[in-house]
Order: structure tokens, then sequence, then C-alpha cells
């Protein structure tokens, strides 16, 4: 190991402790070149007799001690400069404030120990005590900090680095005198000079050592940068707030997820939202519970949180307008106290989102869309009045945090909002499937609207965000008596599979009505975005992929989605046929199903085919059926 030290005579002591330790010393001595492709190799010394070369793989810089003023900056207090010590220090501190030590020049430890007590003493003082302290000891310890050396880098002489984070040097100091950029905080946004993790701590100094030498000036008539916060460097990460390991996003939780938790939940993210995956107490494991909870739907009710659908009010005299453009199904005519499932379409006439809205007033709609999507949907919507149709009279509001959601599912699911709320009547005369029903519940509006995403006669609930909690403990006690149980996302998606309502998996930015068997709810309408796109000829071919529902035909074995599709005499190779969207286990049934898209020219129902899942070297057979596989004539929703 070798030293370069700048001075002429170096401290007894150092050279003393440095011979002891085999390291050489070269007084007088400076480092004025590196050599080395992807790591240093050797160093070009100059000393008192000239130039010398010193084999290394690591060169270490130590550029003197600098009193660190960033702290007192970021309270207000000014840094001055100190001949004597070649650096700045804290300028007047206000009252109640104090420093001791290196950080006002004190480098020495018996200097620091005797700053240090009179900072003690005049604290104290400052809190109103004054009993004398004793002197502390006078100590000799050798300390060589003291020592100025200082030495402002030279420029135009080859590269010379002042911050080595940024890759600042001497040349690009020059250069940005040449330019004009004279003023320290200027040369520090034109060179990015101590903007690394130190934050200028070892770059700050040279850099005004040198600008200062450009100019012809004293460096405090250079100035000094303004330090701000951080002190120390904060990690990306910690910036995204409360929420961290989810790709910097924030997550979200409904009023019910503390209830959830404390319920035997297993949580999962969707959408950015946690939600119930499977409770517990419905089975061990996942593949357990999510059947088991789907049994209870279908036999007896079930309470899902639906919180986070997106909600979107929709006001205005033009608002039935805005909605028959923005839907393929019309709105216009939609009655009061009803809801409508609606599909809307990208301009080029693939499935954009779908979702329910029910018109509450003459002039005002209440929208829900996917959890995914809510809020690609209020920014489309909001871009549309903002575009295309800047003279329609409507104003669209994300309600999406202001409702607490719930959905009540199953054949007993009127016997227990009747017990719920036994003031209402939640008959089917009074509230029939797409009905409304709108009242108040503890002092909160509460509306109950009728629509089924499972298959079963099914209400979703609505109130007040702060007490959604509350009610939907009250919908588990008034339906203990009739095995209301809660059930996650797995088994809602199970559900749906059975009853053919397409989701995320089928709306995934590729599919068109005609291929979700949708096209009937457009009809021979016209005008709604994506119309005119969506009849190209590409979209109505033949072999177009459309939805059709399989079934698994081999004992013991399962479908999975995401499995390619292949006629049973074709070579498993390539894209397929189609695709699996989305399967479940089917205790209606008793084996798996799944909706898939296949090509339309094969996929008539009654024929098969065969699923490959190369991830895990499965081939299953399978037989192509209507995709619903429960109540296909909805006899379950009504009544």
């Amino acid at each position: 190991m070798t030293v370069a030290d700048l001075r002429a005579v170096p401290p007894a002591a150092l050279a003393a402790e440095a011979a002891r330790l085999g390291v050489m010393i070269r007084a007088g001595t400076r480092i004025v070149d590196l050599h080395g492709g992807h790591a240093v190799r050797h160093v070009t010394l100059n000393g008192p007799e000239g130039q010398s070369s010193a084999a290394c793989d690591l060169v270490c810089v130590s550029g003197g001690w600098s009193p660190t003023v960033h702290l007192t900056s970021h309270l207000g207090v000014k840094p001055v400069y100190r001949d004597d010590i070649g650096g700045f220090v804290p300028g007047a501190f206000p009252a109640g404030r104090l420093g001791a030590g290196a950080m006002i020049g004190a480098y020495a430890t018996a200097d620091a120990i005797e700053d240090g007590h009179r900072a003690g003493i005049d604290a104290a003082a400052s809190g109103g005590k004054s009993a004398p302290v004793p002197a502390p000891a006078k100590l000799d310890l050798g300390d060589t900090a003291t020592t100025l050396l200082r030495e402002a880098p030279s420029v135009g002489h080859g590269k010379a680095f002042v911050d080595f984070q940024m890759d600042v040097t001497t040349r690009d100091i020059e250069l940005a005198h040449r330019e004009g950029y004279e003023s320290v905080e200027h040369l520090k946004r034109y060179t990015t000079l101590g903007m690394g993790t130190d934050q200028g701590k070892t770059s700050n100094f040279p850099a005004l050592a040198a600008m200062a030498a450009l100019r012809n000036a004293t460096i405090p008539e250079t100035g000094v940068t303004t330090f701000r916060p951080p002190y120390t460097p904060v990690a990306i990460g910690a910036l995204a707030g409360r929420a961290i390991g989810h790709h910097f996003k924030p997550i979200r939780r409904t009023p019910m997820h503390d209830w959830h938790m404390a319920n035997g939940a297993e949580m999962l993210e969707v959408g950015l939202w946690m939600r119930p995956y499977f409770y517990r107490q419905s089975g061990d494991d996942v593949n357990e519970a999510y059947v088991a909870e789907m049994r209870n739907v279908r036999q007896a009710a079930g309470l899902m949180d639906i919180s986070t659908l997106g909600k979107i009010d929709v006001q205005g005299p033009d608002a039935a307008i805005f909605l028959d453009r923005v839907y393929a199904n019309g709105f216009a005519k939609l009655a009061v106290g009803r809801a409508r499932y609606g599909v809307m379409l990208r301009d080029d006439g693939i499935v954009f989102d779908d979702g329910t809205t029910t018109r509450l007033a003459e002039n005002r709609f209440f929208m829900t869309t996917s959890t995914a999507k809510a809020a690609d949907v209020l920014s489309r919507l909001e871009f549309l009045l903002d575009t295309a149709w800047p003279d329609l009279r409507v104003a669209v509001t994300s309600v999406s945090d202001e409702w607490a959601a719930m959905s009540v599912a199953g054949p007993n699911s009127r016997a227990i909002l009747n017990a719920a709320f036994p003031a209402l009547d939640v008959s089917d005369a009074a509230l029939s499937h797409m009905g409304l029903l709108e009242s108040g519940w503890g002092g909160r509006a509460l509306r109950i609207l009728r629509l089924s995403y499972s298959g079963e006669r099914a209400y979703e609930v609505y109130t007040g965000a702060t007490a959604g909690e509350q009610l939907w403990s009250r919908l588990l006690e008034a339906g203990r008596p009739f095995d209301l149980k809660p059930y996650g996302v797995e088994a809602l998606g199970a559900l749906r599979v059975e009853k053919s309502h397409v989701a995320g998996p089928e709306i995934d930015g590729r599919t068109t009505l005609d291929d979700l068997g949708l096209g009937r709810m457009a009809g021979k309408r016209s005008g709604f975005v994506g119309d005119v796109l969506r009849r190209r000829p590409a979209l109505r071919a033949p072999n177009r992929q459309r939805l059709v529902g399989l079934e698994c035909i081999e004992d013991g074995k399962r479908l999975r989605g995401g499995a390619i599709l292949f006629l049973p005499d074709e070579k498993p190779y390539g894209h397929g046929r189609g695709r699996i969207t989305s399967v479940t286990f089917s205790p209606e049934r008793g084996h798996y199903v799944g909706l898939a898209l296949l090509a339309g020219d094969v996929a008539a129902e009654g024929s098969e085919v065969v699923a490959v899942y190369p991830m895990k070297a499965e081939t299953v057979r399978a037989r192509i059926v209507s995709p619903v596989f429960l109540d296909p004539q909805g006899e379950r929703l009504h009544g």
C-alpha cells in the first residue's frame, strides 16, 4: 500500500504508524493520472523527484476535513466561510439551537471535547440550569486533523474528476464558466454537480474552489449551494408511501378489510385492492375452500365484498344521450329505478369494459365498472366529454370510495334481506330482477340493486363507506339462521364461469361483442363508440375465435386456464385453434368446466378438442358445449 501525501512533511505519528503497518508514504506527492481499461492497473505520481509509477488496483481519495452544514442549512442557518479551516461552518444560530465540535470547525478531539463542554453549559442555561460544571481536562492526543490542506483543482490540464458520483470534471466546470454559468447554483444544475447520493458532501468544496479560481474570486465571493433535504439519501421505495413491494403502487383496502383479516380471510391483490381470496373456515386451501363456498351460495346464501367495483355518478340533462353513445346497447329508454347490463367498446370495435348502470332519476345514473378498469373507464368518459362531445351537458364523478358494497346471493338471499331490513319491501313485486330500492339505514343512505353475477337470486347492497363493516355484520347476523357465509373472489370467479358471465380473461383487449356472444345487445343500433369499426370484415370472419363452453371428459384430469386448443387429429404445435380463458370445478356438473375462445369454423357443440398445457406437459380431452353451464333459462334469477 502506498500513500501519496501532498504535505511536504507528514505528521511524525502518522509516519510511524504507517511504517509499522508496512505502508509507504510519499511526501509532497500527488496522483496525476490513472491507467487501466476495465479496472485500475497503475497510477502516475508526481513528487519531489519527478514522475513515477505505482501498480495498484484501487485508488482512494481524501480531500481533507469539511464541516457538515447540511442539517443546519435545512433549518435556515446560512453557512459562512472560515479561512483558517478552509471550509464553511454554520452562521449565527437562532435562539435555542447550538452547535459543537467538527460541525463548527473544531476538528481536533481535544477541541471538540472543550467545545462540547461549552455547548452543554449553554444548553443547560437555556433550560434554566446554571450550576457550575468542572472544565474538562486538557488533552493532547496528537491530532493532525486541524492541518489545513486545500488545493484548488487545476483546470485545462487533462481529465480531473471533481464529483466522482456524477462524473463531473474540471473541464465541465470550465465549460460552465465559459457559458456564463458562474453562480454556484447554476453550476450545480448545468453540470449535475452534487446531485449524487452524497448530496455534494465530497464534491462541493473542490468545485467551489475551481470556480473561484476561474472567476479570480475568493470562495466566499463565489458562494455555496443551497443544501436541501434529505441529508441522507432516501430510497425510491420509501417515497412510494406506506405501500411497498407492489411495484411502488398503493394498496387499497375496502371498508370491511379489518373484518376479513379477523375472520380467516386469505387476501389477494386484485387491481390494487386487497380482496378476500377465500376464507379458512371454508377449507384448508383455496381448492377446497372455493368449492365449498360455491356450494353454499348455490344451496343457501353467500355474502361477498364488492366495494372494489368502480362506481361513477353520471348527471346532467344529456346523461341518457351520453350513455347511449358510450354503451353498445341503449340506455335512453331505461326506466327510472331500473338497471341494465352494458358493454363499452373502444374506437376500434374491441370490447373495453362491461358493468351495470342504474337510472336513479331522469337525469342521473349510477354506473358500476369492473374493479380493474374503474380508473380507465372514468378517464375514458372524461376524455369523450372533453373532446368528442363537449356540447353535452353531463358531469361524471367517481364515487367509488364513498360506498361500501356487498352482494347477498343464493336461494335464501331475499329472506336474509327481510330479516335485516324488516321495514323494507323486497318482494319480487316491489324489487324484481334488475330493480332498484333506495332507502335509509342507521342514518345512512341505503341502496339495494337486484343484480346477479352468480346466476342465483342476488342483491347488491350499498351504504356509506364508514358504515360498511357495521352493515356487513348486520347482514351476517340476520343471515345466520339461513346459513349465510362469506365467500371470496375465487368462488366468485367460479360462480360466474358456471353462468357464462365474461370477465377480464375474456375481455382481454382482443375480443368483440360477437366474439363473446353479445352481438345481440347492439342489434341494429348505430352511433355508439366503436360501432363503425366493429363491422370490419376481419372481425366477422367465420374462423374468428368465439366464446364456447368446455367440459372435461377424462376422469381424474382437469382443465387449466391458458391451455392451447387443438383438434384431436392435429399435432400440438404453435398457437392452435384457440385457448381456454377461465376454468372451475363445477359442483353442479361434477367435473371441470371452462370458457374458451375457439375458432368459429371448428366450434360446433358436441365435438371434441384437445387442451394442451405446456407448462405442466398436460394434455386433456374436452367436449365443446354451451358456455352457459347452469340454469340456461335464468329461472333462479327471478321469482
